[in-house]
């Protein structure tokens, strides 16, 4: 045990060696444990989990961030490719102390996803994501939507709709900045592996283990990407009962030094994410998920850095007979996270399993 916290001691002081080293025994340690165990998914139709979209706050896309996903894993040989494409509005204004921040965007993101079974109960996967923010086209339709439910909020009142503005100071220098009148490019790219600890039983659960590593190929300088390797360890639960099934995931998030040259120190961050699919019928379900994001950041004074965050997910999913699904619907912040995150998502999504 001391051998490990010492090992994780030395990952955040860029010890690379033993972020290998941990990495390597945590996937051995899976794959000897799942190599015994029998896939049930081996002889039947793979169906959709979890939608797989991350916090789209634009602060939180620049660390590694855990994607929504069931604990069964894809049989042996078999895997899943599908295009998760977003469009997200966030108008934050805010100033505390040394620091002040304006996000005021419109986000498209397009992001490659993968999954593959390398081995019974074992399986790995790959995010690649495409950014492009710039002004938008929803500041007056969202302004119309809060004016005719509640009152707006004042920022959103007073906003110069259709703009684009994204920088964080400390003491009057950007250390957090979107260049020009848009940004885009490729984010950071995601390796990760899944390997299930046990079966679902008549009670019991399925179980899994996860690990994931962010590699910094967003640019920095542009707010792409922290610039800096991140890395995470999660548990995943699901559950089938009658047409629902449940799912659970929880994950811990360690970030790189990103702003060690301001004296911005970073955190551990948690996910946990609480969901739920309603199947319909065999091709089409309904589905709904809350998630909870705690933040890298800490006594910045800023909402838009410190305050966690809790959004809701609501869509659909269709799977055609050739394996194809289609999955649409939105995202909402609530409880008090406003001044935290996005303001409202709207996303599609095509995949296929083969």
């Amino acid at each position: 045990m001391r051998k490990i916290l010492r090992c994780i001691t030395n990952l955040h002081s860029k010890k690379s060696s033993c972020l290998i080293f941990y990495i390597i025994s945590f996937l051995i340690l899976l794959y000897r444990r799942t190599a015994f165990c029998s896939n049930l998914l081996e002889n039947k139709k793979v169906q959709p989990g979890p939608i797989s979209i991350v916090n789209l706050a634009p602060i939180q896309l620049l660390f590694l961030q855990a994607i929504p996903d069931r604990a069964e894993t894809l049989p042996k040989g078999k895997g899943s490719l599908h295009l998760n494409t977003t469009i997200t509005n966030t108008l934050l204004s805010q100033r505390s102390g040394n620091y002040e921040g304006v996000i005021d965007m419109e986000m498209i993101r397009a992001s490659m996803e993968m999954q593959y079974g390398i081995a019974p109960g074992f399986e790995i996967g790959m995010s690649l994501p495409l950014v492009c923010s710039g002004s938008g086209i929803m500041d007056n339709f969202i302004l119309d939507v809060e004016k005719f439910f509640t009152d707006p909020r004042k920022v959103r009142e007073e906003e110069d709709h259709n703009k684009y503005e994204y920088y964080v100071k400390k003491n009057g220098k950007a250390f957090i900045s979107g260049k020009g009148k848009r940004s885009s490019g490729l984010g950071d790219f995601v390796l990760r592996a899944k390997g299930k600890i046990w079966e679902e039983g008549d009670t019991r659960p399925c179980l899994s283990a996860r690990v994931a590593v962010k590699v910094p190929t967003g640019d920095k300088d542009r707010a792409l990407g922290s610039g800096k390797a991140d890395y995470g360890f999660g548990l995943l639960l699901q559950k089938d009962i009658t047409n629902f099934t449940f799912y659970l995931n929880t994950d811990v998030i360690f970030p790189g030094d990103a702003f060690e040259d301001e004296n911005i120190s970073l955190r551990e961050f948690y996910e946990v994410m609480f969901g739920a699919r309603y199947k319909i019928n065999s091709q089409l379900s309904i589905l709904a998920q809350v998630n909870y994001t705690t933040r890298p950041f800490e006594n910045t004074g800023l909402q838009m850095l410190d305050r966690r965050i809790f959004d809701l997910l609501v869509g659909i999913t269709y799977l055609t007979e050739g394996d194809l699904f289609i999955q649409g619907g939105g995202i909402e912040d609530f409880h008090d996270s406003i001044d935290a995150g996005a303001d409202i998502t709207f996303f599609l999504n095509i995949g296929r399993h083969f």
